[in-house]
């Protein structure tokens, strides 16, 4: 009976693949956010290089305590912040807004976050991750500048490679092969 040899380079392929594909769906299809943490506004619950995963939600979905990803215009830069949500009240216009703040902060954020703004609330944050995730562009670049080197080579190894002189054919080879014994067989006689 012969065991069937698990190939661990079979086995982690398939499941980075499978990772790769889980996030590709996950973004595109149910409109997961992948952020990684810049700041310590949010400290000690989530810190700096923690990638954060949000999810889109509806407005009857945030409570108070919630933590959310959002977008704030200030001057002509958009930003993408994370904070929990201390507060809700309505504006003049009876329109609902959230009022945010770090976790690592004294003071509520100055500006009113409508649900307009809002990406997502998060629902996994993953420590030190965002290390990797953020020089994800660049491995990819490295990795796919690797592969075109070592194609390249093994092309120009191909192109290069002088081929052995061969005889014409395979019954010459066995002539010139018994002359040589019969050679050295007469020299040996005599």
């Amino acid at each position: 009976m012969g065991k069937r040899r698990i190939d661990v380079l079979s086995v982690v392929s398939y499941l980075l693949f499978a990772f790769v594909a889980l996030v590709i769906v996950l973004h595109f299809v149910f409109g997961f956010q992948y952020v990684v943490i810049l700041t310590d506004s949010m400290e000690p619950n989530i810190n700096p290089n923690d990638l954060v995963i949000t999810m889109p939600v509806s407005p009857g979905e945030l409570h108070v305590g919630d933590v959310i990803l959002y977008r704030v215009d200030i001057g002509n830069t958009t930003y993408r912040i994370t904070h929990r949500i201390v507060g809700m009240n309505a504006d003049p216009e009876m329109r609902m807004y959230y009022i945010t703040k770090g976790d690592n902060r004294n003071y509520t954020d100055p500006w009113r976050v409508y649900y307009s703004q809002v990406v997502g609330r998060v629902v996994l944050v993953i420590p030190r991750v965002g290390v990797v995730w953020y020089y994800t562009p660049l491995i990819v670049f490295g990795i796919f500048l690797f592969i075109i080197a070592s194609l390249a080579y093994d092309l120009a190894w191909l192109l290069l490679e002088e081929e052995p002189p061969r005889s014409k054919s395979r019954k010459a080879d066995i002539l010139v092969l018994r002359r040589k014994k019969i050679k050295a067989y007469h020299y040996r006689r005599h």
